[in-house]
């Protein structure tokens, strides 16, 4: 009885052992299915260029987000820039969280856009002389075509399909960065940018500015907006200003919202032309 029960258990061990075998090729292959299919987000892996001016390094760090269901087919790029964050009296990185929350990933995933947040350290000392990296002609540009370069060696983006999101010194960076390579940028949605470039000639960009109605104080946001639109809408350039009543110099939800219609529309646009 004792050696009967034994190769009892053996043959079961061996039909369980088979059983298992079979479910985890069967899962094997559902999980190499499935990575043909997802691309896992590097949203919140940070990275960094170097790029030197003045014989002086600056670093930009970058994260990024992939859309579910990606393939081989080049994908436009929402570049995202926030503001300027500080510790006390310390400047921060630029924060990008704003573009990294799931209203913004499931705007990715819907409108097949590969997501980069930017993080640019505000440097004082840089304001006066206007090479800080809002001044996207001085180096930041720069750096963030090194990025482009580098992330199309893992992803497969269309650099010359490019949206910014700016808030802020990032909206600042995020214009002058489409007046430095309008042939890239589709559109940019500048949120309470303190400080414009005045448009030289046409641009195919279209622009649309959000501004709080109280945020006319220390910096005259609301005022500088105006004017920019007035010198674009003269050399015909797309653009169009939302004032916000009830808020100053911060960003809201309604302003998000605001930005994915807008995005989208010109994405859209920009496929059927």
């Amino acid at each position: 009885m004792f050696c009967r029960h034994i190769s009892v258990s053996v043959q079961e061990f061996q039909y369980f052992s088979e059983y298992m075998n079979v479910r985890f090729l069967i899962l094997a292959g559902l999980l190499i299915i499935l990575a043909g299919f997802s691309f896992v987000s590097d949203a919140g892996e940070l990275k960094q260029v170097v790029v030197e001016y003045d014989g002086k390094p600056k670093i930009v760090t970058y994260e990024y987000y992939v859309p579910s269901l990606a393939n081989e087919e080049h994908l436009p790029v929402l570049i995202c820039t926030g503001g300027l964050p500080m510790d006390g009296d310390q400047y921060l990185r630029s924060d990008t969280h704003e573009c990294f929350n799931e209203r913004w990933k499931k705007f990715a995933d819907e409108n097949r856009m590969v997501i980069v947040g930017l993080g640019f350290l505000f440097e004082p000392e840089d304001w006066l002389g206007k090479t800080s990296y809002q001044y996207a002609q001085v180096w930041s540009g720069k750096a963030l075509l090194a990025i482009l370069a580098e992330l199309s060696r893992e992803v497969a983006i269309d650099d010359n399909q490019l949206y910014l999101f700016g808030i802020s010194a990032g909206a600042q960076f995020s214009i002058r960065f489409a007046q430095m390579e309008s042939h890239r940028v589709k559109a940019v949605a500048s949120h309470a940018a303190g400080g414009y470039d005045q448009p030289q000639k046409y641009i195919p960009t279209s622009f649309l500015l959000t501004v709080g109605k109280s945020d006319n104080k220390e910096i005259s946001r609301l005022d500088m907006a105006r004017e920019f639109m007035r010198l674009c809408k003269a050399r015909r350039i797309n653009i169009r200003l939302k004032v916000i009543p009830g808020i100053a110099h911060r960003q809201t939800e309604q302003q998000n919202e605001m930005s994915r219609d807008f995005i989208a529309k010109v994405l859209k646009e920009s496929q059927r032309s």
